[in-house]
This record gives C-alpha cells, sequence and structure tokens, in this order.
C-alpha cells in the first residue's frame, strides 16, 4: 500500500465520526504538512458525500497537531440536485486541530467552450534535473516526492540568491500517481514561494482552499506557486497544477504567517 493511503486510512465510529491515526511521515520542519492533513480529512468527507466527485475545498488549521490518533467529525451540510456540502472538525484529544468545508459534484468531460490560460513554458520531466533534498529526521516529508526542476533556482534547495517569490516544478508521489485524493497533498508540497525571496523562513498554513479542475491522468504534474503580498506578517501564494498533457488539474490560494529566517 502506498504511504499516503495508509496514511489516511480511517475507521467509521458510526453517527459521522471517524479514526485514524497522523503519521511523522509527513513532518515538514516544526510540524505535520498541512496538505497531507487536508488530504486525512477529504477522505472521511468523500466517504459521506453523495455526489464523488471534490471540486472545492477550505481548510482552516486552528492547533498544531501531532503524530497519533485523530479523529474526523463530519456533518452533511446540505445536499441538492447536483451538488453536496460537507463540514468536517480535525481533533485530538478533543481538541479541534482542523475545520474543513468541501462541495462534492460530478466532474463533467470537457467541452467546446471550455477556456483555460496557457501552460506554463516548461521542458518536459524528461528532460529536467531531478532534484537532490536534504535528509533530516524532521523533513520526512519530502522522502515522500519526487521532483524535478528546470534550474536549481526554482526550488529553495536549489537556489543560491534570492529572487522573485515564485517556485515550482515538475512533481509526483514516490509511490503511487496522483488522484483527487492526493491532489491537496500536492498543492502544499513545495517550499512556500516567499522564501524564494528570503532564502527561507518559516510560513505555517492558516487557511487553504483548493480548487480541481479535472481528473489527474498522467504521471508528472507541473505546480507552480507565486506570492503577490507579504503585509503585516501574513502572505498569500497562489498555485496552479498541471498535467504534462497542458491541462491545469488544480488552483490553490493559501494564507501563511510569514517568519523572516534568522
Amino acid at each position: 500500500m502506498a504511504a499516503l493511503d495508509e496514511d489516511v486510512s480511517l475507521e467509521s465510529l458510526g453517527r459521522g465520526r471517524w479514526q485514524g491515526r497522523l503519521s511523522d511521515r509527513w513532518n515538514i520542519g516544526a510540524g505535520i504538512n498541512g496538505g497531507y492533513l487536508a488530504s486525512f480529512v477529504l477522505g472521511a468527507m468523500r466517504s459521506e458525500a453523495p455526489a464523488p466527485d471534490p471540486l472545492t475545498m477550505t481548510v482552516h488549521y486552528v492547533q498544531r497537531p501531532t503524530r497519533g490518533p485523530a479523529v474526523v467529525a463530519t456533518e452533511l451540510v446540505r445536499v441538492g440536485r447536483t451538488h453536496a456540502t460537507v463540514s468536517a472538525r480535525l481533533e485530538q484529544d478533543d481538541h479541534a486541530v482542523a475545520a474543513a468545508l468541501v462541495t462534492f459534484g460530478h466532474w463533467r468531460e470537457p467541452t467546446p467552450i471550455d477556456f483555460q490560460p496557457e501552460a506554463p513554458a516548461v521542458p518536459d520531466p524528461e528532460d529536467c534535473m531531478e532534484l537532490d533534498h536534504p535528509s533530516a529526521p524532521d523533513m520526512t516529508f519530502l522522502e515522500r516526492f519526487r521532483y524535478r526542476v528546470a534550474s536549481p533556482e526554482d526550488h529553495l534547495f536549489g537556489r543560491s540568491t534570492p529572487g522573485p517569490a515564485r517556485s515550482g516544478g515538475w512533481v509526483r508521489l514516490a509511490d503511487r500517481d496522483l488522484d483527487a485524493l492526493a491532489v491537496p497533498l500536492v498543492m502544499d508540497s513545495w517550499p512556500p514561494a516567499i522564501f524564494s525571496t528570503f532564502l527561507g523562513g518559516g510560513a505555517p498554513t492558516l487557511e487553504l482552499t483548493v480548487h480541481w479542475r479535472g481528473r489527474p491522468r498522467t504521471t508528472w504534474h507541473l505546480a507552480q506557486f507565486a506570492s503577490r503580498l507579504l503585509t503585516g506578517g501574513y502572505v498569500e501564494e497562489d498555485g496552479e497544477l498541471w498535467d504534462e498533457g497542458g491541462r491545469l488539474v488544480a488552483q490553490s490560494r493559501q494564507l501563511a504567517r510569514f517568519l523572516p529566517p534568522g
């Protein structure tokens, strides 16, 4: 079983309550990665929804979680003719860790009236370089992915000088292909774009929103992230996820508290 599937597995406790264990295989610096927490919660919410496909998800992170048992309490907020909305609360020791809201529906195949931006002009994955990353007990998250970049400057670990608040490259899970459940995880799988400007720092996420725009269908996906605003100690980051055929698969936005390095 792939690491993600094992680490988001849940057991029903009945009446909209699900129990699992948060794993330290997704540690990133001081704590567990927020994208992993989103995928963990999404698994329970998807089991409650009468519609199969997540369309939009918002997660608010209210307390730092720890490795170990966790409960997801779900509520079916509304069921309409085409959409269903589910809320959830992630708890440890009866304390809230995160709160989420997801709208589910049915993905439709592309139509003649669809449009999207041009895909970024980036070399194919096989023409990019595999990214090496440091191995550390508090960075187990990085071992769950493979990264390829067109330039070392596209990732914090390859950057030598400050630059614009942008980052990204090709990414895939180390042990399985991407699916809808893994999309929130992948949308939080890159060092924050603001780190490219300050060559590091801290950026605990307060809120993450993900929009699914299509079914993941390729082995590699191109993740691109950028920040345009840092003010009052808070930074936003916009993300896009593209497949190898140039089709937009997902979008994200998150708000984080920024802690400069040093």
